[in-house]
Formats: structure tokens, sequence, C-alpha cells
């Protein structure tokens, strides 16, 4: 702690650098004092200068004097040191200065004063390292070195050489522990890489597995053949063992254990519409992201949620989807087309007008047996239009997903959700010059290859963004009621 004197008053012979310090304002023990050495201003009672006032932190500046000036510094403090109504982390007293603790804080008044040392008969006095070295150190420049000169020297040249000798032995290890950290690092990175890659392996294996068990499950129930009944058991086996594995692997990469409870559950919609977390694209939380921000700044998905709600849409549509074998998540599909209006109205296109909460076009309506009715391509409701009648709608836009999902996407239902807005003419245009794998027909792919138009990477990620938020509308801050209960909590 600093030495406090009266003010105005030295206690050390001869006299020595002091500083002045007076309160201008606020509250300080004491108000006045003279200090010679470093000193501490704050709100504790451990510091030299107290200060109990609000806007100070408990230990807020320090005043050092460094053997040629006074340097006043803030202590990182929350409310800052201020110095002419500029926030400062250091600054020399090269005269008198009024310091602020926090901006309408106490005001301190710091004074410092220069008083030349005296010296005794046989011993010199210093006021810096600087002159110690030139008095013993550097060469003579008038005649030969005296005897307590040259001792000093010859002591500092030992010292000096044995510094060197711990220095380069401390450099030397400090290096060699480097290398051995770099080594290390390369070493976990390259088996970090390695289980990245095994784990997909595992997944787009488990996926082509789980696709050809649905083949096999359609042939068993229209057949009813006992040994193609017992080969799907076999793979339904075999999918669970490289789901086990491949959890494993997820774990063992801590995929989920450094991201925040929101970011799990971002990448587990993914999952569970089919794309391997693993292999997400850099910046895809992030995105999923901006796209709940647009649904925050929107009442749209809250009016939407709610009216589905008060019609029961929701365990409908899990049960239609849950039959099919795919996932009730597909539920948001119908809140991105149509805000969940079983009576919506899409604009005119080439492909005629699309109808209904699902939002189907003639063609694809037709095809999953939905009757069209004579009012097929005006945008006008229809009562025998079948678009407009919602549970038989939400069966067929099921069984669409799922032959997307089996035949075209390969087990990929971003890339089908995509397709249903994109138009699976299209899509089937880019996916026909992919091999028909999941490793290389995937949503993750289609990003890569930049072949995504913006409406439909739009649409593909705001559905996403509502089915997380939907899994925790609070942890994302949104007030709303959901027509799908949120996903199971996975085994950790």
């Amino acid at each position: 702690m600093g030495r406090a004197t009266a003010a105005g008053r030295s206690t050390t012979p001869g006299g020595r650098s002091g500083i002045q310090v007076r309160l201008v304002r606020g509250r300080a023990t004491p108000a006045e004092a003279r200090f010679e050495a470093t000193f501490t201003v704050g709100r504790s009672p451990e510091c030299d200068v107290q200060c109990p006032e609000p806007f100070v932190s408990r230990q807020h500046l320090r005043v050092a004097f460094d053997g040629q000036g006074w340097w006043v510094r803030d202590l990182d403090t929350g409310s800052g040191t201020l110095v002419g109504g500029q926030r400062i982390a250091e600054v020399a007293l090269t005269g008198p200065l009024e310091v602020e603790l926090g901006e309408g804080g106490p005001v301190l008044a710091l004074a410092p004063e220069r008083v030349g040392p005296t010296r005794a008969a046989s011993v010199p006095g210093f006021a810096s390292e600087t002159q110690i070295i030139e008095r013993y150190l550097e060469p003579s420049q008038g005649g030969p070195a005296g005897r307590q000169t040259l001792m000093f020297r010859r002591a500092f040249a030992r010292v000096q050489a044995r510094s060197s000798r711990r220095y380069r032995w401390a450099i030397a290890a400090a290096l060699g522990v480097l290398l051995l950290a770099g080594g290390v690092i390369l070493v976990q990175a390259r088996r970090i890489e390695a289980m990245k890659q095994t784990a997909e392996q595992l997944f787009y294996s488990m996926k082509a597995l789980e696709l050809q068990a649905g083949q096999l499950e359609e042939l068993a129930r229209l057949r009813g053949d006992a040994a193609q009944l017992a080969a799907l058991g076999e793979r339904q086996a075999r999918v669970a063992q490289l789901q086990r594995q491949y959890d494993g692997f997820v774990q063992d990469l801590g995929t989920y254990g450094k991201l925040s409870e929101e970011d799990r559950i971002i990448l587990r919609v993914a999952r569970t519409f089919g794309e391997c977390e693993v292999a997400a694209p850099t910046g895809f939380v992030a995105e999923v992201r901006r796209f709940m921000q647009r649904w925050r700044a929107s009442g749209r998905m809250a009016r939407a949620l709610r009216r589905a709600g008060q019609q029961g849409y929701g365990p409908v549509i899990a049960k239609a989807f849950g039959e099919a074998g795919l996932s009730p998540l597909y539920a948001y599909v119908a809140l991105q087309e149509s805000d969940y209006d079983e009576r919506a109205l899409g604009p005119p296109t080439a492909f005629g007008v699309a109808k209904g909460m699902w939002q189907f076009i003639p063609k694809t309506a037709e095809r999953y047996g939905l009757r069209t009715g004579p009012l097929q391509g005006e945008r006008l409701f229809d009562a025998a239009d079948e678009r407009f009648e919602w549970r038989k709608a939400t069966v067929a836009a099921a069984r669409y997903f799922k032959d997307l999902t089996t035949l075209e996407t390969q087990g990929s239902g971003l890339l089908a959700i995509a397709s249903y807005n994109y138009g699976e003419d299209r899509l089937h245009r880019i996916l026909e010059t992919l091999p028909p794998s999941p490793e290389a027909r995937n949503f993750w792919r289609l990003l890569a290859d930049k072949r995504v138009p913006q409406e439909t990477y739009d649409y593909v990620l705001s559905i996403v963004a509502a089915a997380a938020i939907c899994q925790a509308p609070g942890r994302f801050g949104v007030e709303v009621e959901c027509p799908i209960p949120p996903l199971p909590e996975p085994a950790r």
C-alpha cells in the first residue's frame, strides 16, 4: 500500500518524489493526503483512499510511481475512470490532474511533486535504473573504473551468464512443449476428422438400409411373403445397430456437447428431417436462427398456430404422416404453404391454381386421389374440389412426401421439402445428374453445389426454423402453442 502523510508534509529525510491527493467532489477518506509510493483508490476499506460511492468499484484505480514519474491506471472498471469527460485506461501525471471515478462520481485532484534526492557522502543515490546502469555497467568515459565499479561489473556478468543459460534451457523446453502440443493437436484433429467421416458413412449406410426396409415393407404388405417379412426384420435390426453406432460417434465427436441447447434443437430437427447433423454446412445453425427472427418479428406464426390448435389439425396430421413412416414435423410445411388455411388459394401459374391447406396443383392432387372439381383452373373456392377437404388433402400430402423421400430424394426430408416448393419435375432434372444414393442426394449436397433457388432456400429454412421453435418456444422467445408435441429428448 502507499505511504500517506498529512497533506503537504514529508516524512522522508531530504525529500523524495510525492503526490498530493485532494477530494474535489463526493466522499473520500482521507479527503486530503500525500503519498510517496503506489496507492489505490476504491470503495473497499482496503484501498488507501476509500470512496464509498455507488459509481466507484471496489478497486477502482491505481496511482503508481515508476521511478521517473506517476501514472494513473483504471483497474478495468465498469463505470470507468474519466479525465476531461473521456474514459482512460492509463494516463501520465505530468502536472495537476482531476480524475472522475465513474460518470457523475467522486472527483479527486492529483498533484505530483518532484523533490531532488539528497546523497550521503559515500553512498550514491539514484532516481532510476538508467542511472545505475550509466554509473556501474557502461564503459567509463574518463579514466579507469574504480574497484567498486569493477566488482559490480564482474558480479553482473556472472549473473548475466547464468541467466542466459537458464533462458536458453527455458526457451528450448518451451519450444519442445509447443512442438509436442502441436503434434498432439494435429493427431487429435486428424482423429476427429476420421471419426467425422466414419460417422457420415454410418449415417448414409443407415439411410440406405432404411430405404431398402421401406421398399420391402411395401412389397410385404402387398404380397404377404414370409421370406420378405424375414428380410425386412433383418434390415430393421441392422438399421437399429447402425443407429446406435452412429449415435456413439456423434457423442464422441462432441457434436452436441459444445453447443447451446437452442443450437442442439436446430440440429436435431435437421436430423429428424433425414439430414446428417455431423455434415451440416458451416453457418447452417446461424442461418436457421436468422429465419427464426423473421418468425418472431411477424404475428403470422402465432395466428396460424392458434388456428391449427382450434381446428384440431395437429393430431390428424401427425397420424397421417406417422402411418406413412414420416415425422410429424412435416406439419410445418402446411404452416409455410397456407398458414393452416384449408380454403387457401394460390396465384395462377402455368401448372394451374394451387388450392387448400397443402396447396396442391391440379396434376399432383389428381395423382394422389383428390378430385379437383369444375373450377380447378379458377382462383375460386369450389366445394366439389377435395383439395379443400383438409383431412383427405393431408393423407394425400403424406403419401406424396413418402414417395418423394423413398424414390427421389433418398431419404432426405429437406430435399423433399425443397422439391415440394421448387416442383418435382424441375428438381428431378437436378437429381438425375447425381448418383441415386443418400450420400449424393441430400440437401447439404444441393447447398454445396449452389443449385437451390433463393425462394426454395428461404422456404426450406423457414420450415426448419418453425419446427425448431416449436420444440421449445420459450427458449426462442416466442409465445405460441404448437399443434405437434416436441420431439423426445435424445439419450446422452
